[in-house]
């Protein structure tokens, strides 16, 4: 029998006295798709930056700007952005309010309006800078002209910031029952106000007295009718690929059921597109009938062809058009859709200012000089202050969908829906 008193040995007193440390757990960095695409979000936005010093450091001269076209790629773009975003939540708002369909869209609030503002960045920073001078854009909001569209354009879009960034900020943080409906009625507003917004937006160009191709009343049904094609497609796409719960048949039938709603709306456009422009070539007048030649068989006859009708148009109707199509085919059609109706306000903006080369030959011969130049084709500067928008716009959007987790809710509707 061992004796009690008998002590251990100093080795194995040390062992009991010091206890064992756990190893320290080292954090690898591990390469995830968000940095590359935070990486890709800076990079672009550094290389666009070289446009915005030439901008601010040279003004307009290394545009393509001129007398003859003093509207081009920034202006067509802006056009584009804001059919993207006032159609996306257009639709959004009457779907989920108005008519009460398709409650599943109730939780793709934040991710749109999300969207929707950094959409709205990019169109203000490039119609800012379309501008000669863009730091006296307050200027319009102090003292505005109350004759001039563009005033009344200014203040359409200043208003729909306020009411979209409220409804936002309403959607992820608001909890009282006030606020609440505070954000149905900024829902209810904002439908108006969309529409009046783009409505506002074709009219600018319709009063051009000097470019005959845009005259008419229905250049602001045409824009309001795109805004709800491509706003379609923008939706169906946030929809298809950001809700998380892909297995849900209820998000089955939701998708295919917006697929139907894109398919509608894009034959109406095609119909709308297709007797604007017979109307335009039947009277003949060389003003106008000459700008719709140009944009069909000009210098860039492919964007409207190849870009627009083939990738934009057949290929999305086709994929629309099977029998039972797959989510991700309605999802691919709609990327296709949104990624190329960008041709359709470059060939309204652009043909309608170059045709004055043709219409008016002896007028643009007469006169020469760095700014007198009737043909158009964005310069690198142009197109780097292009990049330099979409990238910003871009980290608006990464940041607060991976920071401030503004995503879709698959546990609750929307805080503004009872």
């Amino acid at each position: 029998m061992a004796n009690k008193n008998t002590k251990p040995a100093p080795e194995a007193e040390k062992e009991q006295e010091v206890p064992q440390k756990p190893a320290a757990s080292r954090k690898t960095f591990k390469l995830t798709t968000t940095h590359i695409l935070w990486g890709v979000g800076i990079l672009a936005l550094l290389i666009g930056g070289i446009g915005m010093y030439q901008r601010f450091t040279e003004g307009l001269r290394p545009t393509a700007l001129g007398s003859f076209v003093p509207w081009g790629l920034w202006v067509a773009t802006y056009e584009y952005f804001v059919w993207l975003e006032i159609g996306s939540l257009v639709v959004f708002t009457l779907m989920v309010y108005v008519f009460k369909i398709n409650p599943i869209l109730h939780k793709m609030a934040l991710t749109l309006y999300l969207t929707a503002l950094a959409i709205l960045a990019m169109a203000l920073i490039l119609i800012g800078l379309d501008l000669g001078h863009p730091f006296r854009f307050w200027h319009v909001m102090v003292w505005p002209q109350w004759n001039s569209l563009l005033a009344w354009m200014i203040w359409a879009h200043m208003i729909y910031m306020v009411v979209l960034v409220g409804k936002l900020l309403i959607e992820a943080y608001g909890k009282s029952a006030r606020l609440k409906k505070l954000g149905i009625w900024l829902s209810y507003i904002s439908i108006p106000l969309g529409i009046a917004l783009v409505a506002i937006a074709g009219s600018v160009f319709s009063v051009v007295v000097g470019r005959p191709a845009w005259q008419g009343n229905g250049l602001p049904l045409y824009f309001l009718v795109s805004s709800l094609v491509v706003g379609t497609g923008l939706l169906t796409f946030l929809f298809v690929w950001f809700y998380p719960n892909k297995q849900e048949q209820e998000y089955v039938d939701t998708v295919r059921w917006m697929g139907k709603l894109l398919l509608g709306l894009l034959t109406v456009g095609l119909t709308a597109a297709a007797l604007g422009g017979m109307v335009l070539l039947y009277p003949g007048i060389p003003a106008q009938a000459e700008a719709l030649k140009t944009t069909l068989f000009g210098p860039l006859w492919w964007l409207y062809w190849v870009l627009h009708i083939g990738v934009g148009v057949i290929i999305p109707i086709f994929l629309l058009l099977a029998r039972t199509p797959s989510p991700k085919q309605i999802g691919v059609a709609a990327g296709l859709l949104i990624a190329t109706f960008i041709a359709v306000p470059i060939n309204i903006v652009v043909p309608a200012q170059t045709v004055i080369g043709i219409i008016e030959a002896d007028l643009v011969n007469s006169f020469f000089g760095p700014t007198l130049n009737a043909g158009y084709f964005p310069t690198s500067s142009e197109w780097l202050v292009t990049l330099f928008a979409l990238a910003f716009g871009f980290l608006v959007f990464l940041f607060g969908f991976t920071v401030l987790r503004l995503r879709p809710r698959i546990d609750e509707t929307s805080k503004e829906v009872k």
